[in-house]
């Protein structure tokens, strides 16, 4: 599972107006954030808004952020930096901090058991969890809520995660059969198959929602629901108000025990889409994080303001140019699959790919805080990353040749033509974003160089990621967040419906075959030969072209303390952050 950055991929339903929460705590003055609460109110500037506090429905890394902190979670994962592997924990597993991982306390799940023949697994639960409004957190939430993933109508992006549920071999999940609840702590998932342990935690520990306030909500009404606007959860924050488009203010939940309530009084996720401003917030102190700083701002930054902290976290996300492999037009139209003019070709993808100048944009603007990316599995999963996969080079000239094979010949103009059809189009990228608007004028540069023509549009976030969600871009430039644990159906699954996060519509049946394959085995590393082939076909086929990984750099207030940053997050532990008075920062 990935989620696009930052913060991709929003199906924005954005209002305007401010929305002020019933029922949520108040502020200093009533006014979190304000001047007079700024000792108790971090503050963190982000691109975009969260699309849903839902977790059944957001997409956006915003939104996972925030609602990590809202709702519960069954499970608490670490992981491994000298494996390459994501453990998980349970409440009275042993944590073991030099891993990264959250505090057991946090999890719903006291125990879990694994069958002997893999076909089930049962989790114990903690029976003193509230959700906010004081009604118990009960295993039957889990079965509610994953009815919901489950539903067609709904449209979950996660419904890939009941692939194994009894049933969905057949085509429909048997929530009856597939889980069961014989008490409120007794909560357990049967399969179809024998799964591997570390997939079945992976794949049951999906967030609950109160079933008991959303089991009169229509199917058809979950996305417009009020509830989304007024989430319930029972985290160590709670919703105190939410500007959409403007800001997010998350209050600690003086309620919770999972683990407990936040030690900030206030964070405020404000939006901030210009890189210079929120870089000239962060230089007075107005915002305590700004991420993806410049490395060329490291220096001008720290000397305006000797208390800023630049910390890196790495290698989790990379950017690439997406390639719709299908005729959109048509597949809205029809629901034909059929190759896309321009990109269809997986000789074509290859081309461009060899035509763009990927160390180029490193070399100019990530430097040694970026490198080059040949596929979706990070160098950092160290036990199933193919190291022997020779990266697709810059080379002009091969890339025109290629397309001379594949039938595109320049015309009058110089623009590369085939029946009739100029390879002509627009890439899309989202505002805000310095590193992407820097790399798509090179890459709209090296393209024009071997005869394509490449026009640049830059859209409103909240209106680039709709569009991104539908299907409606032909070429555009964005951003993934990977998920620690290898699944990558939802991206790549060649059923369109159900891999939502298929934008390019890429269809390869061995893909679908490998990463079945690999759910299979039942000791984790055992799949290695099957990630090693998915990463040739990727490489080869090139559904979009992986442009480089990043390692993130963020800049941090000297008033922050306990932060820890690693790959499992920059916000990871924040719960556990404290605030040193903004006195005795200096200016």
């Amino acid at each position: 599972m990935k989620t696009d950055r930052n913060g991709i991929i929003p199906v924005c339903i954005f209002l305007v107006a401010m929305l002020l929460m019933s029922g949520c705590d108040r502020g200093p003055s009533g006014s979190a954030g304000s001047g007079g609460a700024k000792d108790s109110t971090l503050v963190i500037t982000m691109l975009g808004d969260a699309d849903y506090l839902n977790p059944v429905i957001g997409s956006s890394v915003t939104s996972s952020n925030i609602s990590g902190l809202i709702y519960p979670g069954l499970l608490q994962s670490e992981f491994d930096t000298t494996s390459g592997l994501l453990n998980f924990i349970a409440l009275e597993k042993k944590f073991r901090p030099s891993t990264g991982g959250r505090k057991p306390e946090a999890a719903l799940a006291k125990t879990w058991t694994m069958a002997e023949d893999h076909k089930s697994i049962t989790y114990i639960l903690r029976s003193d969890a509230f959700w906010d409004d004081g009604k118990p957190v009960v295993s039957g939430d889990f079965k509610f809520t994953y009815r919901l993933y489950g539903n067609p109508l709904i449209a979950s992006p996660r419904q890939q995660y009941l692939a194994e549920l009894v049933g969905a071999d057949k085509g429909t999940v048997d929530f009856d059969r597939a889980i069961e609840t014989p008490d409120d702590t007794t909560l357990v998932f049967r399969f179809y198959k024998p799964v591997p342990e570390h997939l079945a935690l992976f794949h049951t520990s999906l967030t609950p929602l109160p079933a008991h306030l959303w089991k009169d909500v229509k199917p058809e009404d979950f996305r417009s629901s009020t509830l989304n606007q007024n989430p319930v959860g029972a985290g160590p924050y709670r919703l105190h108000e939410w500007a959409q488009q403007q800001s997010l203010v998350l209050a600690s939940n003086r309620k919770s025990n999972l683990p407990k309530p936040g030690n900030i009084a206030f964070i405020n996720w404000r939006i901030v889409p210009d890189y210079t401003v929120r870089l000239a917030q962060l230089q007075t102190n107005a915002v305590d994080i700004v991420e993806n700083i410049k490395p060329e701002d490291f220096s001008s930054l720290q000397k305006a303001n000797p208390g800023i902290e630049i910390k890196s976290v790495g290698l989790r996300v990379y950017d690439y140019v997406g390639w719709s492999n299908i005729d959109q037009a048509e597949y809205h139209k029809s629901g034909k699959i059929l190759p896309h003019p321009l990109f269809g070709s997986a000789a074509v993808r290859r081309a461009l790919t060899k035509a763009i100048d990927r160390e180029a944009i490193i070399d100019g603007y990530l430097k040694q805080y970026g490198t080059i990316c040949n596929t979706d599995i990070s160098p950092s999963l160290k036990w199933a990353y193919n190291r022997a996969i020779v990266p697709h080079v810059f080379d002009q000239a091969a890339a025109a040749a290629i397309l001379r094979k594949e039938g595109w010949l320049p015309g009058p103009d110089g623009i590369l033509q085939k029946d009739g059809r100029k390879f002509s189009f627009v890439l899309y990228t989202n505002a805000g974003n310095a590193r992407r608007n820097y790399a798509s004028v090179i890459i709209q540069q090296n393209l024009k160089a071997i005869g394509i023509d490449c026009r640049l549009d830059v859209q409103e976030s909240n209106v680039f990621f709709e569009n991104l969600q539908n299907r409606r871009l032909e070429a555009w430039m964005a951003g993934w967040s990977i998920g620690l644990e290898i699944d990558p159906l939802d991206v790549w699954g060649s059923d369109l419906k159900k891999s939502t996060f298929n934008f390019t519509g890429y269809r390869n049946p061995r893909i679908d075959e490998l990463c079945e394959l690999a759910k299979e085995k039942l000791v984790q590393t055992d799949a290695k030969p099957y990630w090693l082939e998915y990463q040739e076909i990727i490489h080869r086929d090139q559904p979009v072209t992986f442009l480089y990984w990043i390692r993130e750099t963020q800049g941090f207030s000297s008033r922050i303390e306990g932060e820890e940053i690693n790959i499992s997050g920059t916000f990871y532990n924040i719960d556990d952050w404290t605030l040193r008075p903004s006195s005795t920062i200096a200016p």
